[in-house]
């Protein structure tokens, strides 16, 4: 019985290194640099991705009557920016009104936006980018310059046979690093 452990312990240790060696070979000549995924896209998701591609120019126009043709406007409606929750489309409109007038020079742009429908439903992921100038007594000289990026998810559903946001969540992403503060792995 011993023997058939130390040779189980055996065999367990020749296969961790061969499998060691063998990942390090896979892995020889890759970078870390992103990789671009083909995502085929059915006919739905294409109306998907036109639904938000509105939405951010609505967004970016910061006319707050053609951003609600794109959403939920009821309580069912709710937005996570990072750690702030907006529940429901009042909340949220509430939010945008506030916001909005003090936004100048608005880029707001979805990239890379990868639909999923499902009969009535449907999420996607995307990349998101702003750039503005916020003009407000609270900053020096009055206004303030605001890159933002990130990733988002946007759930929706399909109201009447178009497609509503009803749900988005948006997380920044941290600053780069300069190449000499850079992890190599």
């Amino acid at each position: 019985m011993n023997l058939s452990k130390y040779f189980a312990g055996a065999v367990m240790i020749v296969s961790m290194a061969f499998g060691t060696v063998g990942v390090a070979y896979s892995h020889e000549g890759e970078g870390h640099k992103e990789k671009k995924m083909e995502h085929k896209i059915s006919a739905q998701g294409k109306r998907v991705v036109e639904m938000l591609e509105k939405y951010a120019a609505a967004i970016q126009a910061g006319d707050i009557s053609e951003i609600e043709k794109y959403v939920v406007t009821d309580d069912g409606f709710s937005s996570l920016e990072g750690t702030f929750e907006d529940l429901g489309w009042a909340s949220y409109r509430k939010h945008l009104t506030s916001e909005l007038p003090m936004f100048n020079d608005v880029s707001y742009k979805l990239t890379n936006i990868r639909p999923y429908v499902k009969r009535k439903m449907a999420y996607a992921t995307m990349d998101y980018a702003m750039d503005v100038t916020i003009k407000s007594d609270k900053f020096e000289g009055g206004k303030h310059r605001l890159e933002m990026k990130g990733k988002a998810t946007m759930v929706m559903v399909k109201v009447d046979k178009e497609w509503k946001i009803r749900h988005m969540h948006t997380a920044r992403a941290k600053p780069k690093k300069a190449a000499s503060e850079k992890n190599p792995h």
